[in-house]
């Protein structure tokens, strides 16, 4: 979405809504706030610098809150997550182009195998709603089939071939620490998207805990502190997480996590799994005219997937 078309929605949205706050949010969500209207909380996935940059001044001059849900590996390590290394090499390369190289190189590292690998259509589909078949099919082989550490072989090969280094490219695509923490003296909140961006409910439990775990200390040793802490699920669809990932959440102080999933929240609903609707698929008099028997809350995202 383009700066001039997220500050006109950002206008229009408390023409239609009560703007949330995270906590008025999680009090409606536990039956414990009545709002006047709907309500309307801004998530943001992946900590990018124009989160910092564009933002932040544009809510924080109406009042809103925002909550930032940053990938802590790319703030730290600066590196380049897979998942965007993806991205911009289908924007700079184009699907059929980078795909034909993206199989090539597969062939070449010796995973003769995984280039053959067939992805279903309508999964593909439903995972990726706001993207062309081809690109849809090849996001979700990239995303949920392929082995993470051959994948990540292949793609920063490409990445270094196509896009340059690696570490100067983060730390333009990034926000750092100190800048997160100037967003939560500006009044937005801060929450956690994983350490490494890979769908949580395919890794090991090792891996689990050791991703969940380094996310929460990087935050907790980085940012200022908050009454409560939110998560983001990388990828968001309902089976990019389980009960064990809810658990290990619990454990390290989580208050509530949100997914991808687009369905009504209203009070009871699990607070681990809170759905979200896409910035681009805000359409304000379908929400207006929908039959809803008491508010909910829609949460309203950008993402990065």
């Amino acid at each position: 979405m383009l700066i001039d078309e997220f500050v006109q929605q950002v206008k229009a949205l408390p023409e239609l809504f009560e703007m949330a706050t995270l906590a008025s949010a999680i009090e409606f969500l536990m039956g414990r706030y009545q709002p006047r209207r709907n309500l309307c909380l801004m998530t943001f996935d992946d900590g990018l610098k124009e989160h910092y940059a564009e933002v932040t001044p544009i809510l924080a001059e109406r009042g809103i809150q925002g909550v930032f849900f940053p990938i802590t590996s790319c703030m730290e390590d600066h590196v380049v997550v897979p998942v965007h290394m993806n991205h911009f090499l289908l924007a700079a390369l184009g699907v059929k182009r980078y795909r034909t190289l993206f199989i090539r190189a597969l062939n070449a590292f010796g995973l003769q195998t995984l280039a053959q690998t067939t992805v279903d259509q309508a999964t593909a589909r439903r995972t990726y709603p706001l993207d062309d078949a081809e690109t849809a099919q090849f996001k979700y082989l990239f995303n949920f089939l392929l082995p993470c550490r051959d994948r990540d072989v292949v793609v920063k090969h490409l990445f270094h071939e196509w896009i340059g280094e690696e570490s100067a490219f983060a730390s333009e695509l990034y926000m750092s620490w100190a800048e997160a923490r100037d967003m939560q003296r500006a009044g937005m909140v801060m929450g956690g998207h994983s350490h490494t961006h890979r769908p949580l409910a395919r890794l090991t439990s090792q891996e689990l805990r050791s991703d969940l775990a380094c996310c929460w200390n990087f935050m907790q040793a980085n940012l200022e502190s908050q009454d409560v802490w939110p998560f983001s699920y990388p990828y968001g669809k309902a089976d990019s997480f389980d009960a064990n990932v809810i658990e290990i959440l619990r454990r390290l102080g989580f208050c509530c996590a949100l997914c991808t999933e687009n369905e009504m929240n209203l009070p009871g609903r699990n607070l681990f799994a809170i759905c979200r609707v896409d910035c681009k698929q805000i359409i304000p008099s379908d929400i207006e005219s929908r039959p809803i028997p008491q508010p909910p809350t829609i949460t309203v995202g950008s993402r990065a997937v």
